[in-house]
């Protein structure tokens, strides 16, 4: 249960845009077919006489007819012009029915009504222009096209989150984080020197720098091409804190690249040395991702189908205190370098 609960907040954390759009289309599904339609159904009152089922039209023919009968003369014809004027143009075929399906004198009286109708050239004959009554599939079409609408939405717009990669995220890829002293600044305008595993220069580059006290750490980049079409993204935020109380004690980082062209998000945790020395914990945070100790000039690589990201922890230290020796950071200072592996 532990391992889904983190498994869920890792993807609500890294892809929030997908999944807002899925609980969107899944909160429209529900709402309209299973609840509007369904559990909940609108409940009609004082509707109009045409939107009577078929057997009450049937029904109410034979009421109209009954009345015309007891009056056979021109106010009673006319009044009984008027109630069927009510059934629009069903009129005809629900005539036609309930003639067909009555029986003694009430067919009779049906029959007398419908001939004198037909007579005077006030109702068409039912095969001469009646309509029929709609059948399922037209009752259904309104909510067949809305649930049609909300699918190729839904697909539309995971098909341009994965194309555009997330607008919501990519201003931050080049900027430094807020608090970033001076010489992580400068670190990012320094060539690179992470590892380059093809032999040719990153496409990507990105530092990020935690600091105690920021609870709230989680940077995540935009992996662009040349031409900025959308790789996938990368980044790293807070995976395990120890102790009590504010703030918060962080032992362990999570760093992680996610590969549009590939089904999985590849994660490594970055612990400090008691908690990789601590199985019990190591054992926990694997779960997440292979453990890794953390060490100055250190590199972690991160593989996928088409990327390849290094890590490099450029600086650390480590906070002091009544907790354990070297089990919380005071900040950690990380590149980020992403390479795209060489068409096969």
């Amino acid at each position: 249960m532990n391992n889904l609960a983190t498994t869920v907040n890792d993807v609500i954390k890294k892809q929030p845009m997908l999944v807002a759009l899925a609980a969107f289309i899944l909160g429209v599904i529900i709402g309209l077919p299973v609840l509007g339609w369904g559990l909940w159904p609108v409940e009609w009152k004082d509707s109009d006489i045409a939107h009577l089922r078929g057997d009450l039209k049937q029904e109410y023919m034979s009421l109209v007819a009954s009345a015309y009968a007891l009056e056979p003369t021109t106010n009673g014809y006319n009044r009984a012009k008027e109630r069927l004027a009510a059934l629009g143009p069903d009129a005809a075929q629900s005539l036609a029915e309930a003639e067909a399906s009555a029986t003694g004198a009430d067919k009779a009286r049906l029959t007398a009504l419908r001939t004198v109708l037909e007579t005077t050239g006030d109702l068409a004959s039912p095969g001469g222009g009646a309509a029929s009554a709609p059948g399922l599939l037209s009752q259904l079409a309104v909510p067949l096209i809305a649930c049609g609408a909300v699918v190729i939405l839904g697909l539309v717009g995971g098909l341009l989150y994965l194309r555009l990669g997330g607008a919501l995220g990519r201003g931050r890829s080049a900027a430094p984080r807020p608090g970033l002293g001076a010489q992580a600044a400068e670190m990012m305008e320094m060539p690179s020197t992470a590892a380059t595993p093809f032999g040719e220069p990153p496409i990507a580059r990105f530092m990020t720098t935690y600091t105690l006290g920021d609870d709230q750490y989680d940077d995540s980049f935009s992996i662009d091409g040349p031409d900025g079409s959308f790789f996938g993204e990368c980044g790293m935020g807070i995976s395990e804190t120890i102790g009590v109380g504010d703030p918060k004690k962080v032992t362990a980082f999570e760093v992680w690249l996610f590969d549009k062209n590939d089904i999985r998000t590849v994660t490594k945790v970055v612990m400090s040395e008691h908690a990789f020395r601590d199985e019990a914990l190591k054992s926990r945070l694997a779960a997440k991702g292979e453990p890794i100790l953390a060490a100055a000039g250190d590199t972690v690589s991160l593989e996928t189908a088409t990327l390849v990201v290094t890590a490099r922890v450029v600086d650390m230290a480590y906070g002091g205190g009544a907790l354990p020796p070297s089990s919380f950071y005071e900040r950690m200072t990380v590149e980020l370098a992403a390479y795209q592996r060489p068409a096969a």
